[in-house]
Parts: C-alpha cells; structure tokens; sequence
C-alpha cells in the first residue's frame, strides 16, 4: 500500500514532469503565445565561472555543527538534529562558493540532499538526493538543527551569517517547489500549507526574513542569482539574521531547511559566525550584508 508521502512525491514528480514536457512542447511548436509560457522557465546555461572549490566536507554532530558555526562552547546547552538524516549535514574546512567560510576556517551546511555534495562541480542541472530521516509535513525532506543557547549577560542580539543555495533556480521560480531556510526562535513547530501554485511554509517565531517578510526562499525578494562556485544553480546574497534576545536566558534555536513539493532537486544553506551584540536597534530579521545587488524575483 502507498503512503500518503508516496502518493504526494508521485504526483508532485508527475506535475514537473508534464510541466516541463508542456515548455518544451510549447518551444518547439512556437503556437504558444507569451500569456500561456510560464515566465520563469529560462534555460539554465552552464556557468562558466567559479568552479566549485575543492574544500572538505565532513560528517558533523549537531554539536560540531555549533561548532563551525563559532557557537562558543560555553553558550551551548545542548544541540541535536530532531530526527534529520545526518547525511543531510556537513562541516566545511575550506572555502565553498562565493562567501564562505565569513568567519574562521569553518562553517556549517545544512542540506535537503547530501551535504557533502555543495562542492561538487556544477555539472548537472537537478542535483537530487532524497534522504532518510526527518519529512515536512508534505512528506519532503526537512533537515533541522536545534541549539539551545545561554545567552550571555549585557547582550540583546544573537546574529549569524548565511547564504542559500537551490537547484530549483532557475527553472522553478515562482512555482510550489519553492524550497525554504527559517530561523526560529523558542518555537519549533513548521509545517507547510501547499497550493497548486505555491507551497507556504508556516514558521511561528522565524526570524529569517527577506525585506518583504517572506521566508527565504528560492522566490526570495533578496534575489537568487548565479553562478554560485558550488554545485547548486542559485543562491542568495550573503545575509545576516538577528534576533532580539533577552540577557542571561535560555534559548532555542531551530534552523530547518525543506524541500517543498517533492523531494527532488537539492537546497542548501551554508551558516558561519554566530556572535551575539549588544544593540539598541536590534530588531529580529535578515539584512543584505553589505552587498549591493537587484532581486532577481519579486512577489
């Protein structure tokens, strides 16, 4: 017998499947007019710079992963991955892509395929690994990682660096396979709400928003753009995320990233340089660190 999960990655592969088969129809033909070809399905052309750097990538413990991400030993409670399939996460030595490590000479990734593979060439157009472990609600792939943190006294701001990466650019754009990064703060429930042409994810307390207050993702108003130097087609600019904190407590943290109507066609986030800072304009969000860039997408 089928389960639900199953069903629901047939027929989310079926619906890409008879999507691409339409473009491609539609190209060939040439009857179709512009109102009835779906805008964001561009050719993807092979990127012909920044190759994918050769740094390690290693299996990594929740633990290691804070680690990397320079969570200072005695801030960290305690750090688990909530059931994700540890394949799904990995320690970088090196530097990947265009801004990592920002911090040292480590960081973290979290992926919804195999870490290990965000330094590979970019050779292939739908990089896809579906993993064991943790599933949204959908039955997609959901890797988390859950710190729980002491925050120190005189500080109001916990603040780390990431970029996300997705194969899903550019081809799927503006459709429900709009896989996502959040942020949450002491609440770890997530789900998604899926449309036929959109999936929303449902995140109380992320506070790794885009500019608009939508949750990062490949339809990002931060804008997604390419080449990347990693194996993924898109990323993001270099971010960071905030979140206003109260001195001498505890917290959760739960970052998560998922695969959003099916479990194909790999995401990423890469994370360094977690600090905390004492602010009196501290507001929990995402800012554009420093880089001037025009968003690929608005919603």
């Amino acid at each position: 017998m089928h389960t639900t999960a199953a069903v629901n990655r047939f027929w989310g592969r079926l619906a890409r499947a008879l999507a691409m088969a339409l473009v491609t129809g539609l190209c060939f033909s040439g009857a179709a007019s512009a109102a009835t070809r779906p805008a964001t399905q561009v050719p993807e052309v092979a990127p012909a710079a920044l190759p994918a750097a050769p740094g390690t990538i290693s299996p990594a413990t929740a633990a290691q992963l804070a680690a990397a991400m320079d969570v200072a030993p005695g801030d960290l409670v305690s750090a688990d991955l909530m059931g994700s399939d540890p394949l799904g996460v990995g320690v970088a030595n090196a530097q990947v892509g265009n801004f990592f490590p920002t911090h040292g000479s480590t960081f973290a990734i979290l992926s919804t395929g195999l870490a290990s593979d965000a330094s590979r060439p970019n050779s292939e157009g739908n990089l896809s690994t579906e993993l064991g472990g943790l599933n949204n609600n959908e039955g997609n792939d959901l890797v988390r990682l859950h710190m729980q943190l002491h925050v120190p006294a005189n500080v109001n701001c916990a603040n780390f660096d990431f970029s996300f990466y997705s194969e899903e650019f550019p081809e799927w754009v503006g459709y429900q396979y709009n896989d996502a990064f959040t942020a949450q703060l002491n609440n770890p429930a997530i789900s998604v709400s899926h449309t036929l042409t959109d999936s929303i994810v449902i995140a109380p307390g992320n506070f790794a928003l885009d500019s608009a207050g939508n949750v990062i993702s490949v339809n990002t108003v931060f804008g997604v753009s390419a080449p990347t130097g990693t194996t993924y087609d898109g990323v993001t600019p270099f971010l960071q995320a905030r979140a206003v904190v109260t001195p001498s407590t505890t917290i959760d943290m739960y970052l998560s990233i998922q695969d959003l109507g099916d479990s194909i066609y790999d995401s990423a986030v890469f994370l360094d340089h977690f600090h905390w800072s004492q602010d009196n304009k501290c507001s929990s969000g995402t800012l554009s660190a420093g880089r001037v860039f025009m968003p690929f997408v608005q919603r």
